[in-house]
C-alpha cells in the first residue's frame, strides 16, 4: 500500500472536511498525496494543509476521505474528450510517461501536454488512459493526413498520409496483436486504399517498424487514386493477394482529401 494513503476501512474515523465556502470539495483516490493534490490544483502545500486542520497528519490520508481545496475547482474533461486529434492509449504494468513518449516518437514534454488530467507525470495507474497525440507538423502540398479507427477492442488505431493525384501513401499502425491472435490462420497485416465502386485496391505492405506495437508501410503506385473511398488495414492468412480478404481491424475515409 502507497506510504501517504490507507483505506477507511483501516480507520472509520476519518474526519469530514472544514467549511469550504470559497473552495471546493475533493475525495482522495489512490495514489494521492497531499503534495500531489497541491501541485495538480496549482495550491501550495502549506494552503491546502491550512484549509485541512482536521488531517494531524499531512502525511497520512484515507481513500474516499473529503478534504476542502481551497480554490473554485473546475473538472477537467476525460482524455477522450481533449484528445480529438490524437489516439487513446491504455496504460499497461511497467509504463512510464518517458518510455511511452520514446514508443510513440514524442518529447516527454509533448506528452505531459497533451494529458493535463496527470497530476503527477511520475505516476500512472494501470488500465488509466492517456492521449498519444499527433504532432502538428504543417503538411506538404499534396498530402493528405487520415485518422484509421479501429473496428475492434484492444487495437489504438493508425495514421495515414496519401497524395491522391500522384498516389503514394504512408502509414503507421499502433497496437496491433500478433495476427494468430486473432485467428491462427492469419499470417500478416496488409493495408488497402480502396475504391469500392470499381473493385479497386492498391496494396500496403506493413512490417515491423523495430518500435513495439508499430507497424509502417509505404507504397508509391501509377495512375491516380481520384474516386478512390477508404484506408483499411486487415488481417489476413495468405500472403501477396490482391485484394482483401480478411477481416477489417482498421477504416478511414478519404473524404476528408476530396
Amino acid at each position: 500500500m502507497h506510504p501517504n494513503y490507507m483505506s477507511p476501512m483501516m480507520n472509520p474515523q476519518v474526519p469530514e472536511p472544514p467549511p469550504c465556502p470559497d473552495g471546493t470539495i475533493y475525495t482522495i483516490r489512490p495514489g494521492d498525496t497531499m503534495f500531489r493534490i497541491a501541485n495538480r490544483y496549482d495550491i501550495s502545500l502549506t494552503q491546502l494543509i491550512a484549509a485541512n486542520p482536521q488531517i494531524t497528519n499531512p502525511n497520512i490520508i484515507f481513500v474516499g476521505q473529503r478534504i476542502c481545496i481551497p480554490k473554485v475547482v473546475t473538472p477537467l474533461p476525460p482524455p477522450e474528450e481533449f484528445c480529438p486529434d490524437g489516439i487513446l492509449y491504455t496504460v499497461q504494468r511497467g509504463d512510464t510517461m518517458f518510455n511511452i513518449a520514446r514508443r510513440y516518437g514524442l518529447t516527454l514534454q509533448q506528452l505531459i501536454r497533451a494529458n493535463p488530467q496527470i497530476p503527477d507525470p511520475n505516476v500512472l495507474e494501470i488500465g488509466q488512459k492517456i492521449c498519444i497525440p499527433v504532432t502538428g507538423v504543417p503538411l506538404p502540398e499534396g498530402i493528405c493526413k487520415i485518422d484509421l479507427k479501429p473496428e475492434r477492442t484492444g487495437i489504438l488505431g493508425a495514421t495515414a498520409f496519401i497524395n491522391i493525384p500522384d498516389p503514394t501513401v504512408w502509414i503507421s499502425t499502433f497496437g496491433l496483436p500478433d495476427p494468430a491472435t486473432i485467428d491462427t490462420k492469419y499470417k500478416c497485416y496488409y493495408a488497402w486504399v480502396v475504391d469500392r465502386d470499381t473493385e479497386k485496391y492498391c496494396r500496403v505492405d506493413l512490417k515491423d517498424s523495430g518500435v513495439p506495437d508499430i507497424m509502417v508501410g509505404y507504397r508509391k503506385t501509377t495512375g491516380s487514386f481520384v474516386g478512390y473511398d477508404e484506408i483499411i488495414v486487415t488481417a489476413e492468412a495468405v500472403v501477396s493477394i490482391s485484394k482483401p480478404e480478411g477481416p477489417v481491424l482498421l477504416r478511414g475515409s478519404l473524404a476528408p482529401c476530396r
